[in-house]
């Protein structure tokens, strides 16, 4: 009998890395037996990730399309009610699975009947501690009590589940994201892209603030400060673009910082990196870094979920605190002073391979 299973998640239309991730499992695992319907909180500007035949996005909330006040009213009208929202996207109540691939806001209570219910967190949830995110604590504990699995994709993830929720330490699994390595490397050598100077670094994702976008000028004007002058690239878009395209002209950088927007496909410029930077508040796992690492390029981060696991005591990338430290690091890279082994990476990130998650996603429904 075949089943049917009902995939919820903020959207699938934005270029984020959990569209991308739930993406690739459903066009590289074999889910023939299986309908499959997604339904999605906000409808992007992006395009929706690829799909095979046969598994569509069914519905969607909220929509880049609408003015703000639409867009606000629907935020607030779907927090507090929620199970309207609910009945907006799911019109027939009969799946055998549901799972919800990330924390949502504003967030769908699964169904009351008695399924199989899957919470797949990507993110890091220590916020929930907090004072002001004390009703998301309370709604999410709810939700987490009726699901019979939890899913961390890092252990930092995994530690703040527990640490929130410690009653439901049982119910939580880690399962890694997977990539498709061939597939990356693939792209990567696609020659329609711009010329990449010499002795660059490149930023990708959302130019946001706590993605910590403006704060990667600050560690560029330090290398610069230092006697190299290295080239920064953008790679994505995002509400702080335009702000820190001024900011650029104001500090006479527009020689050295390049924005290049929203990529399909990014490895074409990632493959020509001497690393890859980020100074980002929070990740759940940062699935860039093992495709920078496909590639060959080492990265150096702030210390977000998954970091610990993929920099290995530093042998693949550097974990840093502030500005200095990631201008040091990012020279030492550049300058040849540390570099990766090419061979050895590819053996590292093997563990994070599509088939294995593909594997763990359908066992998870099976059984």
């Amino acid at each position: 009998m075949r089943k049917k299973v009902l995939i919820a998640i903020p959207s699938f239309s934005s270029g984020g890395g959990a569209e991308k991730i739930l993406s690739n499992i459903l066009m590289n695992g074999n889910f023939d037996d299986y309908d499959i319907d997604i339904v999605e909180m906000f409808r992007g500007d992006k395009g929706l990730e690829n799909l095979p035949k046969g598994i569509n996005v069914i519905n969607y909330y909220n929509s880049y399309k609408y003015n703000k006040f639409v867009s606000l009213f629907l935020d607030q009208f779907g927090k507090y009610f929620p199970s309207f929202l609910r009945k907006y996207l799911v019109k027939k109540d009969d799946y055998d699975v549901e799972i919800y691939f990330e924390i949502m806001y504003p967030d769908m209570p699964f169904t009351k009947r008695d399924i199989k219910k899957i919470s797949w967190i990507h993110g890091s949830i220590e916020e929930f501690g907090l004072d002001e995110y004390a009703w998301r604590k309370k709604r999410y504990r709810e939700y987490l009590r009726n699901s019979n699995y939890i899913v961390a994709i890092s252990q930092k993830t995994k530690k703040s589940i527990t640490d929130i929720y410690p009653e439901f330490k049982d119910k939580v699994s880690l399962i890694y994201n997977g990539y498709n390595f061939d597939n990356i490397y693939k792209l990567s050598q696609d020659s329609r892209r711009e010329y990449i100077n010499k002795n660059s670094i490149c930023s990708i994702g959302r130019i946001e603030k706590e993605k910590g976008s403006d704060k990667l000028l600050d560690v560029l004007l330090r290398i610069h400060s230092k006697g190299y002058k290295y080239h920064l690239y953008y790679i994505g878009t995002g509400t702080q673009e335009e702000l820190l395209k001024s900011k650029v002209l104001n500090l006479n950088l527009q020689k050295y910082v390049h924005f290049l927007g929203y990529q399909k496909n990014p490895y074409k410029y990632l493959i020509d990196m001497k690393c890859l930077v980020s100074m980002s508040e929070k990740e759940g796992f940062p699935g860039v870094i093992v495709e920078s690492l496909t590639l060959g390029v080492p990265f150096v981060f702030t210390n977000v979920g998954g970091v610990e696991e993929l920099s290995s005591n530093g042998r693949y990338g550097k974990i840093i605190c502030n500005e200095e430290e990631a201008a040091d690091s990012i020279i030492k890279y550049v300058e040849n002073i540390e570099g990766i082994d090419k061979e050895e990476t590819r053996l590292f990130i093997n563990q994070f391979d599509l088939q294995e998650q593909a594997r763990k996603f359908k066992e998870i429904i099976e059984y």
